[in-house]
């Protein structure tokens, strides 16, 4: 009896470990306005402290100097070099004031033709895709990821000088870093919220999106895209 009991344990056990998984829960540290605005730049998640496996998440880098952005537990540092150069490293001894995060092992893919000139756009899409699947709009918080060919791509490396100690949001503006990219590969990672503006996507946007190029030279905060083409959009399995 005792052996069955201890079975009966080490099921359970695994049982919840899947499910955390495979569920489709976000965790948010902090929030995105509170960096904005200069209120709290304190190193809020220590990322060599999280579970690696299945990990996705998006993040500026430390004291705003960067961006963090996890695919499959692939780590992508993106920071701001001489001459504007994209540097690109995989540490994870970093922090970040706030972040969104996700686990998950199991994505549902859909391949779509897309015609889109812009982030609105892009989460239009994603909206439409993910109600026809059985997602709740006004109350799931959830991943998601884009696959496939860019014919323009715009985004942002954040990177606050080292010595200016003051934050706000003209500061923040001034801080971001742009890079355009014409016919490009990738892979974005995003998260979908219509209850976490101001917390891990902008006020008036329901997307927080990066990008990674397919090779890996290019990482950051998607300010604007165009697509016409076949892609792959992934969600969680539900």
């Amino acid at each position: 009896m005792r052996s069955l009991g201890i079975l009966a344990a080490i099921s359970l056990l695994l049982s919840s470990c899947s499910k955390s998984i495979n569920s489709t829960e976000v965790y948010p540290v902090s929030a995105m306005k509170k960096v904005m605005m200069g209120e709290d730049l304190s190193q809020n998640i220590k990322w060599d402290t999280l579970n690696k496996d299945f990990l996705f998440a998006v993040a500026p880098l430390g004291r705003i100097e960067g961006e963090v952005t996890i695919i499959d537990g692939e780590m992508f540092v993106s920071s701001v070099g001489e001459d504007q150069a994209v540097i690109i490293n995989n540490s994870w001894d970093i922090t970040s004031p706030f972040a969104v995060y996700t686990f998950v092992e199991n994505w549902t893919t859909y391949k779509h033709n897309l015609s889109i000139s812009s982030e609105d756009e892009l989460q239009e899409q994603i909206e439409l895709i993910a109600e026809a699947h059985g997602y709740d709009l006004d109350n799931d918080a959830f991943a998601f990821r884009l696959k496939g060919h860019f014919n323009q791509l715009d985004y942002h490396i954040i990177s606050k000088p080292k010595d200016e100690q003051e934050h706000n949001h003209e500061l923040h503006k001034k801080a971001k870093k742009h890079y355009y990219l014409t016919d490009v590969d990738g892979e974005l990672i995003g998260f979908y919220s219509r209850n976490h503006e101001g917390i891990f996507t902008h006020k008036g946007s329901y997307v927080h999106v990066h990008f990674v190029s397919s090779n890996k030279d290019h990482a950051g905060h998607i300010e604007n895209l165009e697509i016409n083409a076949k892609v792959e959009i992934l969600l969680p399995t539900k």
